[in-house]
């Protein structure tokens, strides 16, 4: 009895504890952060190895680092011409920014999407509207399925920060810092 109850609380502990590996998006919203594990690296390795990401995949990245502390996190806003999409008589996309900050530990980083915004070309004084990640209800039904308009939404916004959090991972274990053409 004692070995069955221990069971449970250790499987209580770790839904409660348990650190997300990707991104979903649900009805609850999409998921809060992503713990990846970077085996052997200490967090100033990891502090300087993104800063170098940061230079090799953005175009002006001295722009796009909106704050960052040494060691610590940096904060980066982006841009996508295909983060949010809907389906309205067809697939449409629009201009999206988001901003995502990565914090450092000893062999792990946290990667957190801190917002999304879509670019409002029906108004004429907000150009720039909060697309909501946190309180997703409105994108779902009674029966809990997803809305027909937001069916792209629900694949390709946890899809691309997957895809961006992957892309920064194999930059960090890799041994140098990529050039971009190899063709000098």
């Amino acid at each position: 009895m004692k070995n069955i109850v221990l069971g449970l609380l250790v499987l209580f502990n770790l839904s409660i504890y348990g650190q997300e590996s990707e991104f979903k998006f649900t009805k609850d919203g999409l998921t809060d952060f992503v713990i990846t594990p970077v085996n052997g690296k200490t967090q100033s390795e990891l502090y300087k190895k993104t800063l170098g990401w940061v230079s090799y995949s953005f175009k002006e990245p001295r722009e796009v680092i909106k704050a960052n502390i040494e060691n610590e996190y940096i904060r980066i806003e982006g841009f996508s011409k295909d983060l949010i999409c809907y389906s309205y008589m067809g697939k449409r996309c629009g201009d999206t920014k988001y901003e995502i900050e990565i914090s450092f530990k000893d062999g792990k980083y946290k990667f957190d999407v801190l917002s999304i915004s879509e670019y409002n070309n029906m108004s004429k004084s907000i150009l720039w509207t909060n697309f909501e990640i946190n309180n997703t209800a409105s994108y779902f039904d009674k029966k809990g399925e997803v809305k027909s308009s937001y069916k792209f939404i629900v694949n390709t916004v946890p899809e691309y920060f997957n895809n961006l959090n992957l892309n920064l991972k194999e930059f960090l274990i890799s041994d140098g810092i990529k050039s971009k053409k190899n063709d000098w």
